[in-house]
């Protein structure tokens, strides 16, 4: 009768340690974390930027509120364009709404232009999107679009002043502002497409240097109307297209480069 209670009891014992070996594994396992199959990480996209939405959405409303109440303005200053004028004024007959459209659509421009500068250098260097910012560098961007564009129109005012009176400086400038505010009209659908459709980066560029090289094609028109009827015309010709033209922006694309290369080194 003992040994029959000793080995019942000895059973029981077995049986009792064998549960809690089960339940102490049990729990092991589910403490672990469970590796399963590895997510694929989703690429950086620009359009998730809330900052880039932000100034996509201020471009279009202020542009459509130009197009809205600024037809008149719009229609001269593109005839203007390729038409020739003798007169003291090209717009004398808008000049009292030019100077608020003058700014403003040359501000669209540059942040266009921005935009592109920052979707081109997070393509070429993808590192950026991991170093600094993303406010900062399309903040950058942009400022360096402004500078270019208060560069040249400096640079403009000065060659104007030594080599040509008062009123054909007035007409040049008006015409390189007038450019700039007919870039705008084809940069905006463009930065649309390039920043939600994300195209291939060839693309993309091809897009901007068709816009870039056609307004360089007019200001090549409207330099050729204004200055090539003088003797000193063409060197005149010469000096805005190599010197004012061609070599500020090589150097606006090599400062591009050297910026994110400096940025990337150095946060």
């Amino acid at each position: 009768m003992n040994d029959t209670c000793s080995v019942g009891f000895e059973y029981i014992v077995e049986k009792v340690h064998e549960e809690s070996l089960q339940l102490d594994s049990a729990l092991v396992r589910s403490m672990q974390t469970v590796s399963g199959m590895p997510g694929e990480v989703l690429p950086y996209q620009i359009r998730s930027e809330w900052s880039v939405t932000c100034l996509i959405l201020f471009c279009f409303l202020v542009f459509s509120h130009i197009v809205k109440n600024g037809k008149k303005y719009i229609i001269q200053h593109i005839r203007s364009l390729f038409q020739r004028k003798d007169r003291s004024s090209l717009f004398d007959e808008v000049q009292g709404t030019d100077n608020g459209y003058t700014m403003v659509f040359p501000l669209l421009t540059c942040i266009c232009y921005g935009l592109f500068f920052y979707y081109y250098s997070v393509e070429s260097f993808p590192a950026l999107v991991y170093v600094t910012p993303h406010e900062a560098l399309i903040g950058g961007y942009i400022l360096l679009s402004i500078f270019y564009m208060l560069f040249k129109w400096g640079s403009y005012n000065f060659v104007n002043w030594v080599f040509f009176e008062k009123e054909q400086s007035k007409a040049w400038i008006q015409t390189y502002f007038d450019l700039l505010s007919a870039q705008c009209f084809l940069l905006l659908p463009i930065i649309l497409f390039i920043i939600y459709f994300r195209p291939d980066v060839i693309i993309s560029n091809i897009l901007i240097a068709f816009t870039l090289i056609s307004a360089k094609i007019l200001l090549f028109y409207r330099g050729f109307r204004n200055f090539f009827n003088q003797s000193y015309g063409f060197l005149h010709f010469i000096l805005y297209f190599c010197a004012l033209e061609m070599v500020p922006l090589l150097l606006l694309a090599k400062g591009i480069l050297y910026m994110n290369q400096i940025v990337i080194l150095n946060f």
